[in-house]
């Protein structure tokens, strides 16, 4: 190693726990902006055949779970097309526009501690506190249903299409997934590839319960 080199400050922009099937983005200090192009982006998706076959999974998915008469609170609503999808199903979003649509719509809510049951569709990933943010509001007995993009191999992050640098703080194996989720509380009910099925390149969707 070059002496001058080795000496300059720097961190890694991933760190890699092979350990604990795990690898997340050193500064998290720096965010995408999620504003209205974000939302237009995923209102361009709807009405698509595999967007179709994605909601169609999920509502069956958390119907097999959740009673189809349970409230359910949609976290990170995307377009809010699952919410669309699924009767007694609220939003909640740090989006603005998002936000505005929910509240247009009379679904916006803020309080977890109101609901039993709830999904994080592609939205874990890109939390940095997730336990801080949601978890520590969910109750026992509560259901969390959630998709994201999972790796066989994480030294090959960076050659993913879900590689996304200050968008996607964390990445996961199966196993490193289900393994941190226990450290919450949540035990695994089910784990889909129903939405790789359907087109989607390596995502999964799982079923907790908190114990």
């Amino acid at each position: 190693m070059d002496k001058y080199v080795s000496a300059f400050d720097g961190k890694p922009d991933l760190i890699v726990c092979e350990a604990h099937g795990c690898a997340y983005q050193a500064d998290m200090t720096k965010s995408v902006a999620y504003d209205d192009a974000y939302f237009d982006k995923y209102i361009g998706y709807e009405g698509q055949d595999i967007a179709n076959r994605i909601n169609d999974a999920r509502v069956r998915l958390v119907n097999r779970y959740a009673s189809p008469l349970c409230d359910v609170l949609d976290i990170g609503i995307g377009s809010g097309e699952f919410i669309k999808s699924r009767k007694r199903t609220y939003g909640f979003d740090i989006n603005e526009k998002a936000v505005a649509w929910l509240k247009s719509q009379n679904l916006y809510s803020d309080d977890l501690t109101k609901f039993n049951a709830f999904t994080f569709w592609d939205v874990l990933e890109h939390v940095p506190e997730p336990d801080e943010t949601y978890f520590k509001y969910m109750k026992s007995g509560a259901f969390l249903f959630t998709s994201l993009p999972i790796f066989d191999d994480l030294s090959k992050i960076r050659m993913s299409k879900h590689y996304r640098p200050n968008e996607h703080y964390y990445y996961w194996t199966g196993d490193g997934f289900v393994g941190w989720m226990n450290l919450y509380g949540f035990k695994l009910l089910e784990c889909s590839d129903e939405e790789t099925r359907a087109g989607r390149e390596s995502i999964l969707s799982f079923a907790f319960r908190r114990n």
